[in-house]
């Protein structure tokens, strides 16, 4: 291995706290990582998107992505699709991974017939937990398939050689993607090679913010604001207003579009009335015709007609940004569209704008989330914890604190993850933990996220998430367990104080979550985890069952259990 790749490496396992020496799986961990987030803009655990040894059918990381949104459990697929009924596309990443200088044929192909043998309808290869929880997920796609109007499968073979479109290497590739496409599965297939300088690419990419150059010369510069730095408004040829949106694999920046609230919806009347008009001889009327693209940006460098923008979000315009992206090769790129480039001043009036370009759709309420008093606060106070130890990051905005190297990835806490480690812990509700968090929130509407809400236990959760995590993904504890983590933040709530929980807008939460925190910080926290899933041990039945989980009853049941091992020992 190289030693910028093997640097690279390193910096990795460090901001992942990882603690395995194995260079083989920590090559493969952080090639899925750094391809994954290519295409998916917020956190996820590695462990829910790189397999296990043995039985893996040759696929070293799989994941799946409804929307933008990484699934992991079937009842997210429910959830996502009860709320959208039509869902826009889904992309499958596969990712292969080895350590070798060379790019092997023969490795190739066992990545290519694994692959294939896991769309199978027959497969017959081993298949371990990870892969078959990986198909369940799949077979379910195919049972939706009509309600979904697009379906990629992405592959990636990485070494740490250098690639050179070796015509050999070339014909195999072609013959792996005829095997895909003749699964009759997918709208769109590619394979990828990456070689150490494409993977380091991929990694950097990871903590650097969303850059763009592109020529703006129909501007009119907006006088004063107040709140904002600088504005510009004026018409964008398309050719470079896809500067902004692609990226260099030709792939959309899903990140740039977290802001504007609203998802890609498809093929709906609207957004077929854009491709129509754009697809017509009547294209240069865009400009008059569709109510253009707000852009948001922290940093603008303006040299004449040169904007170089930096960490930028599209507000408004994410149906019209998917259109042309889809019909950027039909599409006259000489023809222009209405901008708005804004340079706030602060977070509030990014706020404003996010609100005011979207109020004319309904919206959910874990769509405006991020923009409450409370979001706000609880991120505030999750930077009041200095001790480095103790310290976490609330990402109110996705990938936030990507720019900055010194924070472990691990560390960064979502909105996602804070619903749902404060509805195990706290409201004794790990069996909707799996959900998609937005539908969870829906449930929780009158009882959590509050704005007089004490703000330690929501800490307190996210910590104990946070530990219980690094015990997983560096083996200490034992994986099968990891199915139950939600319901092991509920266990050691009660491990430590079985009294009924204060409300949550009492200073009496606080002491109560200090308790849970004297343990978290504790040195033998490990043990404990251990008791908790010797409790699990004792109580399921069938460990493997998918199901299991998903029951109501089991939350007492463990907590009964827990109770009365505890007084066995008094």
């Amino acid at each position: 291995m190289d030693r910028i790749t093997k640097s690279l490496i390193d910096d990795f396992s460090k901001v992942m706290e990882l603690e395995t020496k194995d260079q083989s799986k920590l090559f493969e961990m952080f090639s899925t990582y750094s391809i994954l987030s290519k295409h998916h803009s917020e956190k996820f655990e590695l462990d829910d998107v790189v397999g296990g040894e043995g039985g893996d059918c040759g696929i070293d990381g799989l994941a799946i992505i409804f929307s933008g949104v990484l699934v992991n459990t079937l009842e997210e697929i429910d959830d996502i699709l009860e709320r959208s009924g039509i869902i826009s596309e889904v992309n499958i990443i596969l990712v292969q991974s080895k350590t070798s200088a060379s790019f092997d044929g023969g490795e190739m192909r066992t990545f290519g017939d694994g692959v294939v043998d896991f769309f199978s309808e027959s497969p017959t290869l081993v298949r371990n937990d990870f892969i078959q929880k990986k198909a369940l997920l799949v077979e379910k796609i195919i049972s939706i398939a009509a309600k979904v109007k697009k379906i990629t499968c992405k592959m990636f073979y990485v070494t740490t050689g250098k690639w050179l479109d070796d015509q050999n290497l070339l014909s195999r590739i072609s013959k792996i993607k005829e095997a895909v496409e003749n699964l009759s599965l997918f709208k769109e297939i590619s394979f990828s090679p990456l070689g150490a300088k494409e993977i380091q690419k991929y990694y950097r990419e990871t903590q650097e913010r969303v850059s763009a150059t592109i020529k703006f010369q129909n501007k009119v510069l907006i006088p004063d604001i107040d709140g904002v730095q600088e504005s510009y408004i004026g018409t964008l040829e398309l050719k470079e207003f896809l500067n902004l949106i692609i990226d260099d694999l030709g792939n959309i920046k899903r990140g740039i579009f977290y802001d504007n609230v609203r998802d890609f919806q498809g093929e709906n009347d609207v957004n077929l009335s854009i491709e129509k008009t754009l697809r017509s001889s009547k294209s240069g009327r865009l400009a008059v015709l569709n109510n253009g693209i707000t852009i948001v940006t922290k940093t603008l460098t303006v040299a004449r007609n040169d904007f170089s923008l930096e960490d930028y979000q599209i507000v408004n315009g994410c149906q019209t940004s998917h259109v042309i992206y889809n019909n950027r090769d039909i599409v006259d790129q000489d023809v222009s569209l209405p901008i708005k480039i804004i340079v706030p001043a602060n977070d509030e009036v990014i706020n404003d704008i996010i609100i005011a370009n979207n109020s004319q759709t309904e919206v959910k309420k874990e769509e405006l989330m991020a923009l409450s008093d409370f979001q706000k606060n609880l991120e505030l106070f999750y930077n009041t914890i200095d001790d480095p130890k103790k310290r976490l990051f609330y990402e109110r905005r996705s990938k936030q604190y990507d720019a900055d190297p010194g924070i472990e990835r691990v560390r960064i806490v979502t909105i996602s993850s804070q619903v749902r480690s404060f509805a195990s812990m706290f409201l004794d509700k790990p069996h909707l933990a799996s959900r998609f968090y937005g539908q969870l929130l829906e449930e929780l509407r009158d009882i959590a996220f509050l704005e007089d809400h004490e703000l330690l236990p929501y800490y307190t959760s996210s910590y104990a998430l946070y530990k219980l995590e690094f015990y997983f993904r560096n083996k200490n504890l034992d994986s099968k367990y990891r199915k139950f983590k939600y319901h092991i933040l509920m266990m050691l709530k009660n491990y430590t104080n079985n009294e009924k929980v204060p409300q949550f807008n009492s200073k009496k939460i606080n002491k109560y979550s200090d308790e849970i925190n004297k343990i978290l910080y504790n040195g033998n926290l490990l043990d404990i985890f251990k008791e908790l899933t010797a409790v699990i041990e004792e109580v399921v039945e069938d460990i493997s069952d998918t199901e299991t989980t998903k029951r109501i009853s089991l939350n007492k049941e463990l907590v009964d259990k827990l109770q009365e091992l505890k007084k066995e020992t008094v």
